[in-house]
């Protein structure tokens, strides 16, 4: 299988306090990291070596990489992107590691239930398509509107793809898993920055890759994702997992939970404690966390060396 890009190097400053303790890739999702949840499900599909673009002070990143690839006969290789100026210039971090060739690129900081990414996999290696973008249908225009649109032809090709549009130009919102064969290298190196961010964009890569001749197809690769920016994105991607699982909580086998404590839509991590009478509903306790006997956790986060983070108050 074509190598996987996970760029890595978010720092998780509209995180807030949690922001400045946890990497975003390496948040605690149900009872792994996000980069495990990442790396298990393309090693699953074949995947034997994984490229991570980070940024500096990385090493935690690497060393979750290199325990979760341990036992599944997979390789890493980390690219340094010094200064964070777009996705499309993370990319471009990672070209020379890639010798130009295809590959899949993860936003490290989308969490997602995986459905059929083998077929997007096998549309690229045919040839099918120059590009693959996975996608999923919404009803909320506000969740377009925070990332980007796209516009299909009478063939299902996408011919317009626009970053943070003012219009929508269809029900169908790209995801933070793509796939790419090697024409989109020449797209991304003449792609300039944005007047949005000042960043190089992946979408306006895209674009070009289109406006080129370029074949950019669509697949719906996933059930849901969730962009992981504030924290009521880490206590939703949470609770996707947890509804993708099954059953009402999940309480870690590594944890303690006290006598006549309620769980509704929880998690709770390894290592954390909660107390006898606690009432948990809508909330996440991370690994090490504490909640107090009786307390109550509701919308919230609990995080070690933190303390309580409220989802609902994190809400843009």
């Amino acid at each position: 299988m074509i190598p996987v890009v996970i760029l890595a190097a978010g720092e998780g400053h509209r995180l807030g306090p949690l922001g400045k303790s946890y990497r975003k890739v390496l948040l605690p999702i149900g009872d792994r990291t996000l980069l495990a949840h990442h790396l298990e499900t393309f090693a699953a599909l074949g995947a034997q070596r994984f490229v991570l673009v980070v940024g500096p002070e990385s090493d935690a990143v690497a060393a979750e990489a290199g325990r979760v690839l341990a036992g599944l006969g997979a390789s890493q290789e980390t690219v340094l992107q010094p200064r964070r100026l777009g996705i499309g210039h993370a990319v471009i971090s990672a070209e020379s590691a890639l010798r130009a060739g295809p590959f899949v690129l993860v936003l490290g900081d989308t969490y997602y239930s995986p459905r059929d990414l083998g077929s997007a996999i096998s549309s690229l290696a045919s040839g099918e398509f120059d590009a693959v973008l996975s996608v999923r249908p919404v009803a909320d225009e506000a969740l377009i509107r925070k990332e980007c649109t796209i516009a299909l032809s009478s063939a299902g090709l996408v011919e317009r793809i626009v970053e943070k549009p003012t219009q929508i130009l269809s029900a169908l919102k790209p995801c933070g898993v793509y796939f790419f064969g090697p024409r989109i290298w020449p797209a991304l190196r003449g792609t300039p920055p944005s007047a949005l961010r000042r960043e190089v964009e992946l979408t306006d890569a895209i674009q070009r890759l289109i406006d080129s001749g370029g074949r950019v197809g669509v697949r719906q690769t996933l059930y849901s994702d969730v962009n992981i920016t504030y924290p009521a994105d880490v206590l939703e991607a949470n609770l996707e997992w947890l509804r993708r699982r099954g059953g009402s909580a999940f309480v870690d086998p590594a944890a303690v939970l006290g006598e006549g404590a309620s769980l509704t839509q929880a998690v709770v991590g390894a290592g954390a404690r909660v107390g006898a009478g606690a009432r948990l509903c809508r909330a996440v306790v991370f690994p090490q966390a504490q909640v107090p006997a009786r307390g109550d956790l509701e919308e919230a986060l609990a995080v070690a060396g933190v303390g309580t983070v409220d989802a609902r108050a994190s809400r843009p």
